[in-house]
């Protein structure tokens, strides 16, 4: 089965690769000069990039001290979920390898204020982030070393991957009917799309960003609806702005996927 699954141009191979040699990989995080290569894959990123990650700090921090009073433990893990996940976002945009902790410790942080609020889907968005994608790109060396942005060959690509977007949509939304989730039909697009684009992040494919960015808009609507029923606040909406300007930068910077394209060798 795993020969199977591991064939050229299979969408699961980087699945396959890792969990085939986890005990491999898994050393790599364990190295000597692990922390301080992590340090490093802050650097060089676009300007744009750190301006973003700057403005977005100083609009959580004016969220935080407005929602402290009221609701003090999310307000906290909102605070920094609402950093993290936008280092992370950067760090993808600019193929540093450390989106990988970024991501998976802003969804520890950001799947918990969601459970807190009701948003049911966003919470296990960011758990299924956490399983399906930041642990794999931290073991990933695809992930760790010299990452290089590919491009669909061909338009099955575009066939497998939007089948697989309209099964994981089905899927969930049953599941989601099954529940008392009051916006069964937007948060079971808004999860299938993340599952969706983070298996295009995975596999290194710069499709992933029309995925993001159509995926941004529907969360900040998601996050909107929220507030307006009284859970939540700014901070996630502030963070998923940031997002689609991040998407933005992906798409148009000379140092974005779409112009630093590697052909699949």
């Amino acid at each position: 089965m795993l020969k199977l699954l591991k064939r050229d141009g299979n969408m699961f191979n980087r699945y396959v690769d890792v969990l085939s040699n986890l005990p491999k990989y898994s050393k790599n995080v364990f190295r000597s000069n692990y922390f301080s290569w992590l340090l490093n894959q802050c650097k060089g990123w676009g300007k744009l990039s750190y301006g973003l990650l700057l403005f977005n700090f100083v609009l959580q921090v004016f969220s935080l001290l407005q929602s402290f009073s009221s609701a003090p433990t999310q307000s906290i893990l909102s605070f920094i979920g609402g950093n993290l996940s936008v280092a992370c976002v950067i760090g993808i945009s600019n193929r540093s390898g450390i989106q990988g902790w970024a991501g998976a410790l802003s969804a520890v942080c950001i799947a918990s204020v969601g459970f807190m609020a009701g948003n049911y889907a966003t919470a296990w968005e960011q758990i299924g982030y956490l399983i399906f994608l930041d642990i794999f790109c931290i073991l990933d060396p695809k992930w760790n070393d010299d990452i290089q942005a590919e491009k669909f060959e061909n338009i099955k690509d575009w066939i497998y991957y939007i089948l697989f977007f309209i099964v994981a949509w089905g899927v969930i939304y049953y599941i989601f009917s099954m529940t008392n989730d009051p916006r069964v039909f937007l948060d079971s697009l808004n999860l299938a799309m993340a599952i969706t684009g983070s298996l295009l992040e995975l596999n290194r494919k710069r499709e992933q960003y029309f995925v993001w960015t159509i995926s941004s808009v529907f969360t900040i609507a998601l996050w909107m609806q929220t507030m307006m029923q009284g859970d939540g606040n700014f901070a996630l909406i502030f963070s998923y702005g940031i997002f689609f300007l991040n998407d933005m930068y992906a798409f148009f910077s000379k140092r974005g996927w779409f112009k630093t394209t590697a052909q699949i060798k």
